[in-house]
């Protein structure tokens, strides 16, 4: 698991940063693991910058795969096999992250007045 989170720490959290700057915001702090957003983000701010990692890994695995899928020689197959499972291990890394989208997009639609 260290090594895992060696490999794609540090990419997955500046993905996060460079969503908060492409919306002009920044983080409070940043560690390899973790990324503090700030809290006054709208929801589609909020899904967009936690989001990102997910996207560019998924999109990502999804190029090497379909690369997998017309590789010419068994060298490229296995070139791009690695490249896909790069990717996938890294999508897996953002589960958290969609974990917490979706915990903000539930939390936003319960009524105010819900304990």
């Amino acid at each position: 698991m260290d090594l895992l989170v060696r490999i794609f720490g540090w990419p997955h959290e500046l993905l996060h940063v460079l969503a908060l700057r492409l919306i002009g915001r920044r983080p409070h702090a940043v560690a390899q693991t973790h990324v503090d957003i700030p809290d006054d983000l709208a929801t589609g701010e909020y899904i967009f910058v936690a989001g990102l990692p997910a996207l560019m890994f998924g999109l990502g695995a999804a190029i090497c795969v379909q690369q997998l899928i017309h590789a010419p020689d068994v060298l490229r197959v296995i070139l791009w096999l690695a490249c896909a499972a790069f990717f996938a291990l890294g999508g897996l890394s953002t589960l958290g992250d969609l974990m917490l989208i979706f915990a903000r997009l539930v939390q936003a639609r319960l009524p105010h007045d819900y304990e």
